[in-house]
């Protein structure tokens, strides 16, 4: 594999405050049979309020991250006290090209997982990365902490937030993820190996290989 002129990650921690996808099209039907075994059940119990809730359940995001060319998926996952986890590390190899001013921005899109039809946009970030990979370049190595960044919606109002986080590596700094154990694990063999006492453990090697042809 070739080494890349330069590397960005990012870090997709979390969001909060989303707007809850109005679903078109084909779902109509189904939430209309949603909503009216919702009020079936709501009829029936002392709470309907709850009982609503409980039938709706949670709604589920991933998040598609787009790159230059190159598009990343999240996983899919729900809230948990109205925020959303992901925690997830997206690299992104970029071109000489691309370090020197064709890459500006990084589009994310929240999308909102639906059962019935195609799933619904929430809403988009767009992060502007040109500054963060000039000034990488110059360092060969920068690291943003995790900030809010806003979530435009589709009538370009805001609503929610989408935590992230970003770095920058330069070609020489990069370290590919099949060579990162190694790297690790290096330092350890440097002051392991010369104490090993080599002598003896090939004597008792080639011992028990004799004795072994003696039994046969």
């Amino acid at each position: 594999m070739e080494t890349p002129y330069g590397v960005l990650e990012l870090l997709l921690v979390s969001a909060e405050g989303l707007k809850h996808a109005h679903h078109l099209g084909p779902s109509v039907v189904a939430i209309l049979f949603s909503e009216s075994l919702m009020t079936l059940v709501a009829s029936h119990c002392a709470h309907p309020c709850s009982s609503a809730c409980a039938c709706a359940g949670p709604q589920r995001h991933y998040v598609t991250i787009q790159c230059g060319e190159l598009i990343r998926t999240s996983k899919i996952t729900h809230g948990k006290h109205r925020k959303i986890w992901w925690n997830e590390k997206f690299r992104f190899p970029l071109s000489p090209v691309e370090c020197r001013g064709l890459l500006a921005e990084v589009t994310l899109k929240i999308m909102e997982r639906d059962k019935f039809s195609e799933d619904s946009l929430v809403g988009e970030t767009r992060v502007n990365v040109g500054d963060i990979i000039r000034e990488g370049i110059e360092r060969e190595f920068l690291q943003m902490k995790p900030v809010p960044y806003n979530i435009v919606l589709q009538d370009g109002t805001y609503k929610g937030e989408l935590k992230l986080g970003l770095k920058f590596l330069s070609g020489s700094s990069y370290v590919p993820p099949r060579q990162q154990q190694f790297v690790v694990y290096k330092p350890f063999l440097n002051i392991m190996l010369p104490c090993i006492p080599w002598r003896r453990f090939f004597f008792f090697c080639t011992r028990s290989n004799n004795g072994h042809r003696k039994n046969i």
